[in-house]
C-alpha cells in the first residue's frame, strides 16, 4: 500500500521494511510460549525473552518508514488521493483480515478443544472492528489509519519545518509522549503537568520523516547509537531480572512509546540508514528487483502471517518443539516464506490485490 513515485527506490528504506517485517514475526513467534514457558522450561524462556524484549523497537519502525514517504513534501499526495485510495484500501484490508481471523478464531479453538463454535463467535467480528480489537496484530492498521487522516496537516509542518524545530519537537515528544507516561503508569502517579496530544504515534511519523531527511552529526550519532544499544540490551536485562525476581515475565518495559523502545527504534532506523548509505557494495543494490519485490510485500506478509502462526499451534509446533535457539529462527523462516508465497499468489488476484495486502 505504500510506494515511492520516483524510479528511485530507497535502499535503506527497503531493506529497513524487510528486515523490520522478519522482526515481527520472530516477535511473534517468541511471545507464543512466552508465559507458559516461564513455568515449563526456563531455559527456553530466556532465549525467547531475548527476542521479545530485544525486538520491541519493530513496530515503531514501521510507523517511522510510513512517515518518511508519507510527510516528504516531494511526494505526491493530495486530500483527494487520501481519502479515495490510501484510506480505503486500508479500511478494505482492515475489514478483510478482520473477517478472516475472526472466523478461523472459533475453528481453531474447537480444534484444539478449547470450546465449541457458537454463534456469538460470528457476532463479535462487527463488534470487534468497530471496537479496534478483531485480531491481536490488526491493532496496527487503526493509529496508521489515524496518521493518514492527519498527513495533510502533518505535511504542512514538514514542508516547512527547520531541523531546529524537528528537534524541538523530537525532545517534546521524548519526555511528554514517552517519559512522562511511562512514570504515570510504572509507578501508578499521575503528574499532572502533561501535553496529551503527544502521547499518540504520531511523533513516529515525524521522527521517521526528519531521520530520513537530516543526517545526524558525528557526536549525535554516537549519542544515539549508545542510547540505542544501552535501551534494547538494558530492556532485556532488565525484563530478564524483573521476571526472576518477581516470579512472572515483566512486561512493564514493553510499552511501544516506553523511553527504551522510542530509542531502539530510533537507533536502528538511523543505523540501518547510514549502513546502507555509506556503503557503496550495498548501494549497487538500490532498485533490485527482489528487495523492491520484498519490500512491496511487507505490508500484506504482516498481514497474512499470523495465518500461520495459527496453524503451527494447531500442529502443537513452537519454540518448545525443539531448542529455542534454533526452532524461533527455523520457525520464522518458515512462517515468513509461506507468508511471502501467500501474497505472491494474492498479487495475481485481481482486485484483492489492490485492496487487501
Amino acid at each position: 500500500m505504500i510506494e515511492k513515485v520516483s524510479k528511485d527506490r530507497i535502499l535503506y528504506a527497503d531493506l529497513l521494511r524487510i528486515i523490520t517485517i522478519f522482526a515481527v514475526i520472530v516477535f511473534h513467534i517468541s511471545t507464543n510460549r512466552w508465559y507458559l514457558a516461564y513455568v515449563e522450561s526456563q531455559s527456553e524462556w530466556h532465549v525467547i525473552n531475548f527476542f521479545v524484549a530485544c525486538l520491541r523497537w519493530c513496530v515503531p519502525v514501521f510507523f517511522m518508514l510510513s512517515g518518511a514517504i508519507f510527510l516528504d513534501p516531494n511526494y505526491k499526495i493530495t486530500v483527494k488521493k487520501l481519502y479515495t485510495r490510501t484510506i480505503p484500501r486500508v479500511l478494505c484490508a482492515l475489514i478483510f483480515w478482520s473477517i478472516a481471523y475472526r472466523l478461523i478464531s472459533p475453528i481453531t479453538a474447537y480444534l484444539l478443544g478449547i470450546k465449541e463454535i457458537s454463534s456469538g463467535d460470528f457476532h463479535r467480528i462487527y463488534s470487534e472492528i468497530f471496537l479496534g480489537t478483531p485480531w491481536y496484530h490488526l491493532w496496527f492498521l487503526y493509529p496508521l489509519l489515524a496518521m493518514y487522516i492527519l498527513t495533510p496537516l502533518l505535511r504542512i509542518f514538514t514542508a516547512n519545518a527547520k531541523k531546529e524545530h524537528y528537534l524541538y519537537f523530537l525532545i517534546l515528544y521524548f519526555i511528554f509522549g514517552s517519559i512522562i507516561p511511562t512514570i504515570n503508569v510504572r509507578y501508578n502517579v499521575n503528574i499532572s503537568f502533561n501535553i496529551n496530544e503527544l502521547y499518540s504515534y504520531t511523533g513516529y511519523f515525524i521522527a521517521g520523516y526528519f531521520f530520513s531527511k537530516y543526517d545526524l552529526t558525528k557526536t549525535q550519532t554516537r549519542i544515539l547509537y549508545t542510547m540505542g544499544i544501552v535501551a534494547i540490551f538494558g530492556t532485556y536485562i532488565a525484563s530478564t531480572i524483573t521476571g526472576l525476581v518477581n516470579g512472572q515475565p515483566a512486561t512493564q518495559y514493553f510499552g511501544r512509546t516506553a523511553p527504551n523502545v522510542m530509542l531502539g527504534a530510533f537507533f536502528v532506523f538511523v543505523l540501518v540508514k547510514n549502513i546502507v548509505n555509506n556503503s557503496p557494495k550495498i548501494l549497487k543494490y538500490q532498485n533490485n528487483k527482489y528487495i523492491t519485490l520484498l519490500a512491496n510485500c511487507g505490508l500484506g506478509i504482516y498481514l497474512v502471517h499470523d495465518f500461520f502462526n495459527v496453524g503451527l499451534n494447531i500442529l502443537n509446533i513452537n519454540t518448545g518443539t525443539f531448542p529455542a535457539i534454533l526452532s524461533v529462527p527455523i520457525l520464522s523462516i518458515t512462517v515468513y516464506a509461506l507468508s511471502l508465497i501467500t501474497v505472491l499468489i494474492i498479487r495475481k488476484i485481481p482486485i484483492l490485490n489492490k485492496w487487501i495486502i
